[in-house]
């Protein structure tokens, strides 16, 4: 299997897509590559040829290197077929689903920020845009966690974006600040429906973003297993006309001790909450679920 990564600039000067003969096989983020001979290599995939045996790799000077995979340590061989296995399953769920999928890289002033976008089956009127939804994984791994939610947004016929980068942690509003406008002028959505989102730390990046970033008007939040950050956050200014989908594992202790608190503090603001639980802990729910909460915060569901 050949995986090439070439590419154009699109229409806007912000945006670059990158296009592959499956739209599934987008590079990833940059990351440390350690080596069988010893030694690292910054770099991000550029093209994976199995039948070869070889990956060629670009450098941040934007120099590309070709190896052999004997040529990389272990744990990194073990990373590379990871890789190759959630491009064939992403190529899979889509096949079976209908939609398909673009990747992007936003360019802003300062930052450079992977995102990728699934647009669910079906015709879409052109005066009725779909909403969208922005979700944020707290490991950055963009492109298996729209795998995780595409069955869901499918049954919503909502647009899915995730992206690399972001991360479990309270940084990135400056970037978010460069990247959003980016993806609005790239998608296609409907402004009066863009949702933020994600699980644990990424759901509290969702929260945050939705209070900093406040010049849009969010239409909600899907919190995964996240919470707000702690007492000093419930002051935050959340957008209050906006939905939350509180959607927690039964067993998810980390989550469910800041439920009540966080729920009161998002009502104070005027903000509707929607609490779900699944049999679990904390990780991931079901696509039933998700489908749920996705069509209860588009207002299909009471």
């Amino acid at each position: 299997m050949k995986l090439l990564l070439p590419f154009r600039i699109s229409a806007m000067a912000t945006a670059i897509a990158l296009f592959v003969p499956s739209l599934c096989r987008a590079n990833s983020e940059m990351r440390d590559w350690t080596l069988a001979a010893g030694g690292t290599l910054r770099a991000e995939i550029e093209n994976v040829d199995e039948s070869a045996g070889t990956v060629t790799l670009r450098k941040e000077d934007k120099s590309e290197v070709k190896l052999k995979t004997d040529d990389f340590a272990t744990l990194d061989r073990a990373w590379l077929l990871e890789w190759i296995e959630t491009a064939e399953e992403l190529e899979a769920e889509v096949t079976k689903l209908g939609g398909r999928i673009e990747h992007f890289q936003g360019r802003g002033a300062t930052t450079v920020t992977d995102f990728y976008v699934y647009h669910p089956s079906g015709a879409v009127a052109p005066d009725k845009p779909r909403a969208m939804m922005i979700l944020f994984d707290p490991s950055g791994k963009g492109r298996r966690y729209l795998l995780r939610h595409m069955e869901a947004a499918d049954a919503a016929k909502m647009i899915l974006i995730t992206t690399d980068v972001f991360r479990n942690n309270m940084d990135g509003i400056d970037r978010f600040r460069e990247l959003f406008p980016i993806i609005g002028e790239t998608v296609a959505h409907d402004p009066a429906r863009v949702f933020l989102g994600g699980t644990s730390g990424g759901a509290s990046k969702a929260f945050h973003f939705s209070a900093h970033v406040s010049q849009y008007p969010w239409a909600g939040v899907y919190s995964n297993g996240g919470w707000l950050g702690g007492k000093e956050f419930w002051g935050l200014p959340f957008p209050s006309k906006m939905k939350v989908a509180m959607v927690n594992g039964d067993k998810d202790k980390a989550a469910n001790q800041w439920l009540d608190g966080d729920t009161k503090a998002l009502q104070g603001r005027g903000i509707t909450v929607a609490v779900m639980a699944f049999e679990g802990a904390h990780q991931i729910p079901p696509a039933s679920v998700q489908t749920k909460a996705f069509k209860w915060l588009l207002g299909d569901l009471e």
